[in-house]
């Protein structure tokens, strides 16, 4: 048998035509937290203003006299009720009936309390929170509509039971917010615990307040409107934070105000605190229509999260 030389190896100097294909890396797995905040958008947005928002806003509520019928008509209901309930006042706390959590849960707390005591505070608490939700997905899909048409049909009330879940979520959210705050702000002391009780209103609101108008207009599930609503709101140069503080800090100066009038214990209000409650109610109602306003002029900029990829055998 005659043994075969062995081809020997290119020289030092020798190159192989055929360019070595780049071994592409593995592309690393998504978490949860992930899906929420990232992808972030690196362009400017085409968000409007805030001043636009605003004045958007309130022309969509105070155009329509349907919006001021209503909301006086639930406002009477909910005093009628409250005082059925033993409720003894001060009227003035309404001025947050309509407010948007987790500013408006704070008014559901303290209204269980007043009425339940502390032993049944969490089943009533538990009540108003679902009458907020259910209140507060009727108001988005009123204001979208009124968005998209200028006007108001019975289709709001489908829309509206389609958004409850994410409405709902949303106003549990907020006693977690409140319940946390209220948990490290003694431990910081007066001056930093006001800090992050405000702080944590205002992060409530910035977070989650896009997520009912998203379950009314896309129709997504309930995951999908509250990750969405985080990072519609993180998306840079649209000054939604800003915009959160706007609205929850003139709020609270609202309510803590010793002079306003309804400030007072009793079951009879007078024409004064029913204008005031209309008036700031409404206002409610308008940041809401502000907020949807500029997530609906930005939907389609929105980052969609990247899809999870399953683990692959090895």
């Amino acid at each position: 048998m005659t043994n075969r030389k062995r081809k020997k190896p290119p020289s030092g100097g020798y190159r192989d035509p055929r360019p070595a294909t780049p071994r592409a890396e593995p592309e690393r797995r998504r978490g949860f937290l992930d899906q929420i905040l990232a992808p972030r958008a690196t362009t400017d947005s085409a968000m409007p203003k805030i001043r636009t928002s605003v004045a958007r806003g309130c022309a969509t509520i105070i155009g329509l006299p349907a919006f001021v019928i209503g909301i006086f008509a639930l406002l009477v209901v909910v005093w009628i009720v409250l005082v059925a309930l033993g409720y003894q006042g001060p009227f003035a706390s309404l001025v947050s009936a309509l407010a948007l959590p987790p500013l408006g849960t704070s008014l559901d707390a303290q209204l269980a309390t007043s009425i339940f005591g502390l032993s049944g505070g969490i089943v009533g608490i538990t009540a108003f929170v679902l009458f907020r939700g259910v209140v507060i997905a009727l108001l988005t899909a009123a204001v979208v509509e009124a968005l998209d048409t200028g006007g108001l049909t019975t289709a709001a009330i489908r829309d509206g039971a389609r958004a409850l879940p994410t409405s709902l979520a949303t106003s549990v959210l907020g006693v977690a917010f409140l319940t946390l705050s209220s948990f490290f702000a003694p431990l910081l002391g007066p001056g930093f615990g006001i800090l992050i009780q405000v702080g944590g209103l205002v992060l409530g609101v910035y977070l989650f307040v896009f997520a009912p108008v998203i379950a009314v207009a896309e129709r997504r599930s309930l995951p999908e409107c509250l990750t969405r609503s985080m990072r519609a709101a993180r998306m840079p140069g649209v000054g939604n934070l800003g915009m959160a503080a706007l609205y929850v800090v003139p709020a609270i100066a609202i309510i803590i105000a010793p002079g306003k009038p309804g400030n007072v214990i009793g079951v009879n209000p007078s024409v004064g605190a029913w204008v005031l409650v209309l008036v700031v109610n409404l206002l409610h109602a308008a940041m809401l229509a502000a907020f949807a306003f500029r997530y609906l002029a930005v939907a389609d900029e929105v980052p969609e999260p990247a899809p999870r990829r399953s683990a692959g055998r090895r």
